[in-house]
């Protein structure tokens, strides 16, 4: 047996096969913890008291990624069926399968489905960052990043679907580079932007109520999930082996790809358990002036209940604070 696939298959070929098969088997696990994550986001959402468009558009955009993840799950399932075990007497064994229909029609599909994760993600990632710092100027460039993306993925799908093209290697590489490069930029400075308004709010904040009462919307944790760091950090390990032409490559993408699905998951789930930001926590951080009021003061009807947009500060600070702008007793 073991003769017979050494024949068959080359040392790079045999990389490749199990890079997909490793690859196949951590996207079952991850997709597992995506359904949950989906689960608990669309159940807070779905329940909460305040229902307004953006409650629909976080949970349609939920569904939507996880469609196009279940797509291109069932693509590679297929893949692998077809060339493991239904075609796996063909001339050539399995890698020659593989490489002779790996730009099939649903491996194309399959591949098509993952970009538009990919740009769904970034876009909410922009989206984000533009609530942080309710400025267009920011995101200029990264739209521009992302259009670039956008027209070399078209021409990345469009040549690996040619007959006997390959996504990992030949003329679709040209494109593919760019491409991931083009994306990964994107990512870094987005991610970048993010964690350093994060870090600023954080201090500001800081300044009056302590960090106590900022733990959750500024701590480590919050501030890599809002910025979607670990995406990043897969992303940019991924260009490079896929610049490399290695074989590996295969299991990298398609991890990398599920944190297209994972990453804006965990966003939608803090904003929905009320932990993320939002315009409202935004602006009311950022105004000249933000009045706290205590339960004493709100028995005596001396203020209203607080206006930072955080719910739980309410009855911690009596006093009118100015962000960044000293105190106003």
């Amino acid at each position: 047996m073991s003769t017979q696939a050494s024949d068959l298959d080359t040392p790079s070929e045999l990389t490749f096969e199990r890079s997909l098969y490793v690859g196949g088997q951590i996207t079952a696990i991850l997709y597992g913890i995506q359904l949950v994550l989906y689960y608990m986001s669309n159940r807070l959402l779905l329940h909460s008291s305040r229902r307004g468009r953006d409650v629909y558009f976080y949970a349609i955009y939920g569904t939507v990624i996880l469609v196009l993840w279940t797509v291109a799950l069932v693509c590679n399932a297929i893949f692998g069926q077809y060339a493991w075990i239904d075609h796996r007497d063909v001339e050539g064994g399995p890698a020659a399968y593989i490489g002779e229909n790996i730009s099939a029609a649903y491996n194309t599909l399959g591949t098509t489905a993952g970009v538009m994760m990919n740009f769904l993600s970034d876009a909410l990632l922009i989206y984000r960052c533009y609530i942080l710092w309710s400025s267009w100027k920011i995101i200029l460039f990264p739209i521009l990043l992302y259009l670039g993306g956008l027209s070399m993925s078209i021409l990345l799908i469009y040549e690996s679907a040619q007959p006997g093209a390959n996504f990992f290697l030949g003329h679709a590489v040209d494109f593919g580079v760019p491409y991931i490069s083009l994306t990964i930029s994107l990512n870094i400075i987005v991610t970048a932007l993010i964690c350093g308004r994060l870090l600023y709010l954080r201090n500001e904040v800081n300044k009056i109520l302590g960090p106590t009462h900022t733990q959750m919307y500024t701590s480590v944790i919050a501030i890599m999930v809002e910025s979607a760091a670990l995406f990043t950090v897969l992303g940019i390990v991924y260009v490079i082996v896929y610049a490399r032409k290695s074989q590996t490559s295969i299991a990298l993408v398609q991890v990398w790809g599920d944190f297209c699905a994972i990453s804006p998951q965990l966003i939608i789930l803090r904003i929905a358990m009320g932990y993320g930001w939002t315009k409202d926590t935004v602006g009311r951080l950022t105004t000249p002036t933000i009045t706290f009021s205590s339960h004493l003061d709100t028995e005596k009807g001396l203020s209203s209940p607080s206006t930072t947009g955080l719910p739980y500060l309410s009855d911690t600070v009596t006093r009118t604070e100015t962000v960044g702008h000293g105190t106003s007793d």
